[in-house]
């Protein structure tokens, strides 16, 4: 199945007095780029939750946002006793008055207290659960919307196959005119030639303008490209962009060697159609 880059999934849960809100939002990009909005308690596990997100998402533009509500801010309380001896001893030694060495006395080693928030194992593991949920919220989304573009690949991917089952067909016509054609003009000019010559020139103005090797290429193409569609893997979008750019460089080379009106006309059909193809492989994970 195919998976697109855009997804969404948002939860959340109590826990420890405190009221969290997550959400998650995926759009399509070339590589993995995450973006974390994390309480100031929770910073040291960034990178652990970004690992996270890049093992199940994979690719994208990914941004992940939690919110805490509740007195979740860690508490503060002076130093009484410490705070009075620097200041009794600054005042010794020094001229400041008393709210400039206050205000030094604040930034010295034991002033402030600090009660960090008590956030246990137990609400960690509260926290990676709803993580993990919103991500699988965020996978369902991007499933849905791959069904979607899947389908739409199959089209044009077939639109270009009956195609170039139509081009094959008028190319195997189109050398065996072309050389009757030649052979009637040199027979209208009513002059003697020589015909092995004649023979090796007209051979070689066919090879360069023979197309069989493209359409072959071209068919294998198609063909490997609904393969790697119908694939287990997720992570897919990079391989049929690349099969995409050897399907293009095929089509324009028939472009150029083809001397036909009809078939220029469908090369400009095939190229429409894969250019579509493009545009949705851009949003496939």
């Amino acid at each position: 199945m195919l998976h697109s880059m855009t997804g969404y999934g948002s939860t959340s849960f109590n826990t420890n007095n405190l009221s969290f809100e997550i959400e998650i939002k995926t759009l399509n990009s070339k590589f993995f780029d995450s973006k974390i909005i994390l309480p100031n308690f929770l910073s040291s596990r960034e990178l652990e939750i970004g690992n996270i997100l890049k093992n199940k998402l994979l690719r994208g533009k990914i941004e992940l946002k939690i919110k805490c509500n509740g007195n979740y801010m860690d508490s503060i309380s002076f130093n009484k006793e410490v705070i009075k001896s620097y200041f009794d001893e600054l005042k010794e030694v020094s001229d400041f008055d008393s709210s400039h060495l206050l205000k030094a006395i604040i930034n010295l080693p034991n002033s402030i207290d600090k009660n960090e928030l008590n956030f246990s194992e137990l609400d960690l593991e509260k926290l990676y659960i709803a993580i993990d949920e919103v991500i699988d919220n965020a996978i369902a989304f991007r499933l849905k919307e791959g069904k979607s573009i899947a389908a739409d690949l199959q089209t044009n991917s077939n639109n270009i196959g009956v195609i170039l089952n139509d081009v094959i067909q008028l190319s195997e016509s189109h050398s065996i005119n072309l050389k009757n054609n030649l052979s009637k003009k040199i027979n209208d000019l009513s002059i003697d030639i020589d015909k092995n010559r004649f023979e090796q020139e007209v051979i070689y103005y066919l090879e360069k303008i023979d197309i069989n090797e493209e359409l072959v290429r071209l068919k294998s193409h198609l063909n490997y490209f609904n393969d790697i569609m119908n694939d287990e893997k997720v992570e897919k979008g990079k391989k049929l962009g690349f099969i995409c750019q050897e399907i293009g460089r095929e089509i324009n080379t028939i472009g150029s060697k083809a001397n036909n009106s009809q078939i220029q006309t469908m090369v400009v059909e095939m190229k429409t159609c894969l250019e579509k193809l493009r545009e949705q492989v851009l949003n496939t994970v």
